[in-house]
């Protein structure tokens, strides 16, 4: 921790002194911009796709395969970014990323064949750096070990929230009002801009850490980020699900153009919580504070097949949210104790990974259950989701207190 930096404790006024650290607004606000393409890619791919080809199947692919690729391919790129440099690595893998996205328009427009649509999708997941771990590595860098670090990454994941809030929004307006490929080109745009902006603030940014002959699956080397990796993939499989049933949810219940309320509500719920949670300091051990998270929102996910309302479902999510970001607060928090700082960008973004491939899963599995059970009872896959993640991590609760071996 740098010494001039003073630790701050609890309360809402923690938010405003942590935005008093020399350039934490730069660096946070730079990465706000560079994350909108997170919450813009896939609705912004499916809706120009499908425009283009009048076939949501393929829409559906190629917005998938964007995300696949980039789930497999983050951590290795976070391994380059933290082993050269986030200036070095992240601006040029970027502007490939957004130049991708273009040539997917460009694809698209004028008709080529509908391998390249593929091509054009894995480059642009595959080169996309993952900003959210990037972000939380500078923080890192100014207050590893300090209680002001939790604020710091509550601060991020309120950032996370307003993005989700904001961007499928913008993106669905923007092609559906503006032009067709206006929404896939504010996505190129934003993460083109938004990296550079941030990786020219160098002042903040983490020393390289070069190679130094380490075990070829860094980061996964600690046993709590392969115990985490798991854990996500329930935790995601239930986000992933909640965003495709609560559509059909609504469409089922006469109320389609209400499904984007209900989502928002899921997200404001929280958003709520990660504020709070951010402004108070417990004592209770990391490992044994995620358990406590993961089960309550277990419980919470029990309840979603429940649901037999619009009411009640709007309810019934915004309590679910409130253990959204506290969950995945601590998760983050827990990796920066334990995964070493040569590592730690490879480290988080291992467990984006691990959301990345629960939320595709969650899609997948619940387009055909609607189908079979009706929305309502689809849920049911949102419930497991949770429960899964927590019954992982009481089975393999060990791990989340070993660091690496």
């Amino acid at each position: 921790m740098d010494p001039t930096v003073q630790e701050q404790h609890g309360g809402l006024r923690s938010y405003l002194s942590l935005l008093r650290t020399p350039g934490a607004k730069g660096f946070s606000g730079a990465g706000f911009v560079a994350r909108m393409p997170l919450s813009m890619i896939g609705i912004g791919t499916v809706l120009l796709v499908e425009r283009e080809t009048g076939s949501y199947a393929i829409a559906g692919t190629v917005s998938a395969t964007a995300a696949f690729v980039q789930a497999i391919g983050s951590p290795a790129l976070a391994r380059l970014i933290d082993r050269r440099g986030q200036s070095a690595v992240a601006p040029p893998a970027a502007l490939a990323s957004a130049a991708s996205l273009v040539g997917l328009i460009l694809a698209l427009r004028f008709r080529a064949p509908e391998w390249t649509f593929y091509l054009c999708a894995a480059l642009a997941g595959l080169l996309m750096p993952s900003i959210g771990s990037m972000v939380r590595a500078r923080w890192s860098k100014i207050y590893s070990g300090t209680a002001t670090l939790h604020t710091a990454y509550a601060f991020e994941s309120v950032v996370d929230e307003v993005v989700f809030l904001i961007g499928p929004v913008l993106v669905t307006f923007l092609t559906t009002q503006v032009a067709p490929s206006s929404g896939l080109s504010s996505v190129a745009a934003f993460l083109a801009v938004g990296t550079v902006a941030l990786c020219v603030q160098r002042s903040t940014q983490p020393d390289p850490a070069p190679a130094r002959g380490g075990s070829p699956l860094g980061a996964l080397t600690v046993p709590a980020v392969r115990v985490l990796l798991l854990v996500f993939v329930g935790t995601g499989t239930l986000f992933g699900s909640v965003e495709v049933i609560t559509v059909a949810f609504a469409q089922q219940h006469g109320h389609e153009s209400a499904a984007g309320l209900l989502l928002a509500v899921y997200a404001f719920g929280s958003l709520v919580a990660g504020v709070v949670f951010g402004a108070i300091h417990l004592a209770t051990p990391l490992p044994r504070k995620l358990l406590v998270l993961l089960c309550a929102m277990a419980i919470t996910a029990v309840f979603l097949p429940l649901a037999g309302s619009m009411w009640q479902l709007a309810v019934t999510l915004l309590v679910a949210g409130f253990t959204i970001a506290p969950t995945l607060i601590t998760s983050f928090a827990l990796v920066e104790d334990l995964v070493p700082a040569a590592l730690l960008t490879e480290g988080l973004a291992v467990e984006n990974t691990g959301l990345a491939l629960g939320v595709t899963l969650g899609g997948s599995i619940g387009g055909p259950l609607i189908d079979d059970l009706g929305a309502q009872h689809a849920f049911v896959l949102s419930s497991a989701g949770a429960v899964a993640a927590f019954i992982v991590a009481v089975l393999l609760r060990r791990g989340l207190r070993a660091a690496a071996v």
